[in-house]
């Protein structure tokens, strides 16, 4: 299954829970769409640190290479 699949099926679980709560009362629809928008944002948050964490810009065997110019991320500025 992929991650776009569940996702999709966590999404209209929480609208199902949502909607439910929405009809006993607990909720308003405009604060089930505010949850429902912020458990997306903050997973989307976190699985692009997930998939970022142990990664680097540039192999350090090809950075430890001196014939390799590095790049200021901040500046541009190039160096030999």
């Amino acid at each position: 299954m992929k991650w776009d699949t569940v996702w999709q099926i966590l999404r209209y679980l929480l609208i199902a829970v949502g909607g439910f709560l929405t009809g006993k009362g607990y909720l308003s629809a405009d604060q089930v769409t505010s949850i429902i928008g912020a458990v997306g944002s903050i997973g989307a948050v976190l699985w692009g640190l997930f998939v970022k964490s142990g990664t680097t810009a540039v192999p350090d065997a090809v950075a430890a290479r001196s014939d390799v110019p590095t790049v200021s991320a901040a500046t541009g500025a190039v160096t030999q």
